[in-house]
């Protein structure tokens, strides 16, 4: 009992000061965490955009390599045009390679012939005469390819530069 009497009396009022003090570090407190909680959960929606992307194009490489293989089939198709059996087989092959290439986001890039060059998509190899307008695709040299939307080689094609 001793104790208690020689602790000095805290009033109402600074009970009340020191009530209002604590609640300004709670609240100080609590929007710090609120904060600190916003900005993991903006870095983990980060991470997931980073990875997906990283997983999306960390097959360009393979599929880059992959692009020759389908150039020799063509090349091939084109040779055995007498050989129906063994140009049928190889056709089925192709087909199998641009399947499992297509799962994985590969497309081609579509060149139609009297169409604008457009730059992103294309890559100008030479000039010709045509009846096409003058500045258009006038002929497909080699096809090109998206990967999951991002062009990893353009279609190299001839343009027209009209009649003489």
């Amino acid at each position: 009992m001793e104790e208690q009497k020689n602790k000095p009396e805290i009033s109402t009022e600074e009970l009340k000061e020191k009530l209002i003090e604590c609640e300004k570090q709670r609240d100080e407190y609590l929007d710090g965490w609120k904060r600190a909680k916003a900005d993991f959960i903006n870095y983990k929606k980060d991470e997931v955009e980073r990875f997906t992307a990283l997983a999306k194009f960390s097959n360009e490489s393979l599929v880059l390599e992959l692009l020759s293989v389908l150039d020799s089939f063509d090349l091939g198709l084109t040779i055995l045009k007498n050989h129906e059996p063994v140009q049928k087989g190889m056709f089925l092959i192709k087909n199998q390679l641009e399947d499992l290439l297509k799962k994985y986001g590969l497309e081609k890039i579509v060149v139609t012939i009297g169409w604008p060059f457009e730059p992103v998509k294309h890559e100008a190899v030479a000039e010709i005469e045509s009846s096409e307008t003058a500045g258009t695709v006038a002929e497909e040299i080699e096809k090109g390819y998206t990967l999951n939307g991002k062009v990893i080689r353009p279609a190299r094609v001839k343009l027209s530069k009209g009649l003489k």
